[in-house]
Parts: C-alpha cells; sequence; structure tokens
C-alpha cells in the first residue's frame, strides 16, 4: 500500500482493462482531474490528461526513459510497466544518446525515402488477396494484414524477401500470448535473434542501402553501434513495428463492415481517407500507453509525484479526453482536431514509423474497401487478444471478402 493519493482500479496488463477500457477511460474522466495512483506492478501514476500526457512524454529533462536493469545510473525503470528485464536502447534511453541512435534509422523513414512503401505495401496486400482467392473465408489477420505489414517492414529493415514468416508469427504471438503459454514462441525468437546476429555480421562485411547495413556501421558519440544497441534496435523493429499497423487495420474494417455510409466517405477522397485514418487512430489506439520516471518532486492536477515514481501516460485515456476531443467515444471520421491524437506517442521518442504505419494503413484501406465492397466480418468469431498491455489487436478474425481481385 502506499499514502499517494487518490487511488484507482488500474491495470492495463489485465484482462479486465481489455474488456472494458473505454469505461475505464470515462470514469479517470470523471474525477476531478485525470491522474490517479494504482497499486499494480509494485505501484505507478496513470495520466490520461492529453495536454499533459502530451508535455511528460515530451519532456525528457524533468521524466525520463531509461530502464536501468542493473541499476548503473538513476535506477529508472524504463517506459514498460512492468519493467522489461532487458532494456529496448532506442525507447528506453533519453536524449542525447536517444537521438544519436535514432538518427541512424532517420533517412529510412523520410518522406522522400518512403514515397515508394506505399506502392509496396499495396503489392504485398494484393498479393495476399491473391493468394485467398477460391476460399470462402479467410482470415484477415494470419491471411491478408500480418503478411502485408510484416512484409513491408521487414523488407525494409533488410531482411530476405523470403525470410519473413518466422520472424512475423514469432513477433505476432509474442505480443498476445504470455511466455508461459506453451505455444509462446520462444524457439522461433531465440533463432530470430541468431538471425540478427548473422544479419548483422554479412552487412559488416557487404553493406547494402537498408537498416541492418546502417545500424552494422553505425556510430553513436564517434563509437560503433554495439552489437547488443544493434540487436536491440532490430528487436524493437521487427517485434514492434508491424502488429501496430495491424491493430490499426483490422479495428478499421471491423468498424467499417457493417457501415458502407462510412466506406463511401472515406474514398470519396485522399482527404477525407486521411483524416478518417487518424480518427480511426485515435478511437482505436494500437498501443495502451507509455511510460516515464520522475526526475523530481513535482506536482501535476493536485498530484504530489515524487521522484521515482512512474508516470504512465495512458496515450488511449488520452485521446479519450473530452476537453481536447468532444464527444470522445464517438468515431467521427470528419472529426477536424483527429490527428491530434497521442497513439503515436510525442516528443523525441514519437514513433519512427509513423509515417510508414499511415502508408500501409490508407494502401490497405482503400484497396480493401474499394475492391471488396460486399466482405462480411463474424465479429462473434473474433478472437482479441486476451491482453491489451501492449497491442489493442486481435489473433483471428474470420473475413468473407465476396468480390474478385483486381489485377
Amino acid at each position: 500500500m502506499t499514502d499517494r493519493s487518490p487511488t484507482f482500479d488500474f491495470d492495463h496488463q489485465s484482462i479486465d482493462f481489455k474488456d472494458n477500457w473505454i469505461d475505464t477511460a470515462r470514469r479517470l474522466h470523471a474525477m476531478d482531474y485525470p491522474m490517479a495512483w494504482t497499486d499494480a506492478h509494485d505501484g505507478y501514476w496513470v495520466l490520461a490528461d492529453w495536454e499533459e500526457a502530451k508535455r511528460i512524454a515530451t519532456d525528457y529533462e524533468n521524466f525520463s526513459s531509461d530502464n536501468d536493469v542493473h541499476k548503473e545510473r538513476e535506477g529508472y525503470r524504463g517506459v514498460s510497466i512492468p519493467q522489461q528485464p532487458f532494456p529496448l536502447m532506442l525507447s528506453e534511453s533519453d536524449p542525447p544518446l536517444s537521438t544519436a541512435r535514432r538518427r541512424l534509422e532517420m533517412p529510412f523513414f523520410t518522406p522522400k525515402s518512403l514515397r515508394t512503401w506505399g506502392a509496396k505495401a499495396e503489392g504485398f496486400f494484393r498479393e495476399a488477396l491473391k493468394n485467398c482467392e477460391g476460399r470462402d473465408e479467410v482470415d484477415l489477420v494470419n491471411d491478408i494484414v500480418i503478411p502485408t505489414t510484416a512484409r513491408t517492414t521487414l523488407n525494409l529493415v533488410g531482411f530476405e524477401a523470403d525470410n519473413w514468416q518466422d520472424a512475423a508469427m514469432s513477433s505476432h504471438r509474442a505480443i498476445y500470448l504470455p511466455p508461459d503459454h506453451p505455444d509462446y514462441p520462444h524457439t522461433e525468437i531465440a533463432n530470430t535473434r541468431v538471425m540478427f546476429s548473422r544479419y548483422l555480421a554479412d552487412r559488416r562485411a557487404n553493406p547494402t542501402d537498408d537498416i541492418i547495413s546502417a545500424l552494422a556501421h553505425g556510430q553513436v558519440n564517434g563509437q560503433p553501434l554495439s552489437d547488443p544497441e544493434a540487436e536491440s534496435m532490430m528487436y524493437a523493429l521487427v517485434f514492434a513495428g508491424f502488429d501496430t499497423t495491424t491493430s490499426a487495420v483490422v479495428n478499421a474494417l471491423i468498424w467499417l463492415a457493417s457501415r458502407p455510409g462510412a466506406r463511401e466517405t472515406l474514398i470519396a477522397s485522399p482527404q477525407a481517407m486521411s483524416l478518417g485514418i487518424e480518427e480511426f487512430l485515435r478511437f482505436f489506439p494500437p498501443t495502451p500507453g507509455v511510460g516515464r520516471n520522475a526526475r523530481h518532486d513535482v506536482e501535476i492536477g493536485g498530484r504530489k509525484v515524487r521522484a521515482g515514481d512512474r508516470i504512465f501516460c495512458w496515450l488511449g485515456g488520452a485521446n479519450r479526453d473530452p476537453k481536447k476531443f468532444p464527444d470522445p467515444d464517438t468515431l467521427d471520421l470528419t472529426r477536424a482536431n483527429a490527428g491530434d491524437h497521442l497513439s503515436f506517442s510525442a516528443g523525441p521518442h514519437r514513433c519512427l514509423g509513423a509515417p510508414l504505419a499511415k502508408l500501409e494503413i490508407t494502401a490497405m484501406l482503400e484497396t480493401f474497401i474499394r475492391e471488396m465492397p460486399d466482405y462480411t466480418i463474424d465479429e462473434d468469431r473474433a478472437v482479441r487478444f486476451p491482453r491489451t498491455g501492449t497491442i489493442l489487436g486481435y489473433s483471428s478474425v474470420p473475413v468473407r471478402l465476396n468480390a474478385g481481385v483486381a489485377a
């Protein structure tokens, strides 16, 4: 127990949270200020105020992302709650170190570099759809969307074109299965990490124009990137790079399945599609939130935060802040400020792959709702992740396409 107050029953890793997170957001926003202490996972503050969540996610000087597993610095516990036993060295470090690491990947996510990736994602998507021809029913997640997002991400990173399935499916299952589950992909993950080492060694000898080569030859503060740093950054790209995009696409297509008018609105113009995608990201945040560690005693909304306290910037809750988004529980495809959502976080750790994710989402939604206008989804048989502490996603969604595929 703790003397921190007020307290709130909150655990974003629980089954109850998966089923009731929207109501939980309403209850938190009904308080005098949407921030409270929870005793879950050794205790942390949960914050759903949009303005303050954005500020804290941005203010690395006062709120650290560092994961000091071995207690060599200030002992901060990273961005994940509960604490990860090994640091994700890009997202769980602070500027200027994280900025120097981030620069190695940034050239691959500029508008110029990404210009061709929307078309590539559409090509992978059409290939996945073609592979489903002749089947009465397919799985939207495993047969169509995961093959698209995984191949797009892994090709950008530098994986061999035909060597993506193990990494993709092990990542996908590791997201939604607990480590003690009999189907948890321990062996596949171990094999993938061995593959990371092999790729790095190969690119050091034979550099190409991909992210793996950039990591293999990159320097941070005048020193070569270490193997643990490079492997950790690859791990983050591979194991978090496509289930978030998959979540956004699948949630959107489920919502659109029973709303033909909304589908017509989206395909009316590129502007309508762009705004609609921002609203889907606000309404269905792929990642629940990010943690920060208070460097000093501070007061936030009347709550007394102590140095060392963890603050969970609940991105999904901030996206439902009625002060920022009026009528937040209504999905409004014309919401003018939908793009202010925090689903990609904010500040120096804002998702580097956000532009790629939006390209992929656009390519998949446009292609699907134009060419599969009669698709139906059996929501009663759709299987959501058992927990949404990492991704608000589905492990299986039965779909009937009911249309041909354009060449």
